[in-house]
């Protein structure tokens, strides 16, 4: 179902701006596209899909993204030598001595995105 509080855009990745989810019938969804630098009214069913008088491209959710820093620790394993893993897992899979070393990993994720 659409919700008229997140945002849209549309598959061919027209901005889209929802005003109404809740008009009725077969086209409850209504809003506007922005093509070619004018808004274009439109309509959609509940689910996103387009109405056959508006343009044909239906709607898809834009996830917020965020930015995470992670840090690995590097250990050192007398069998294998050197491998990557968290503290708790290190001492699981053998990992003898200190950190050898930390690395930085800075990456964007989508909100969602790996579950």
């Amino acid at each position: 179902m659409i919700d008229k509080t997140k945002t849209y855009t549309t598959s061919g990745g027209l901005a889209v701006s929802i005003y109404r989810t809740d008009a009725g019938g077969e086209f409850p969804v209504h809003g506007a596209l922005l093509v070619d630098q004018r808004w274009v009214m439109s309509a959609w069913r509940a689910d996103g899909r387009p109405a056959p008088f508006a343009p044909r491209q239906a709607l898809v959710e834009v996830k917020p993204k965020h930015d995470v820093d992670l840090w690995i620790n590097l250990y050192h394993n007398n069998e294998d030598g050197y491998f990557a893993a968290s503290g708790a897992c290190a001492k699981l899979l053998g990992a003898r001595g200190l950190i050898f070393a930390s690395v930085r990993l800075t990456r964007e994720i989508t909100e969602g995105e790996g579950l």
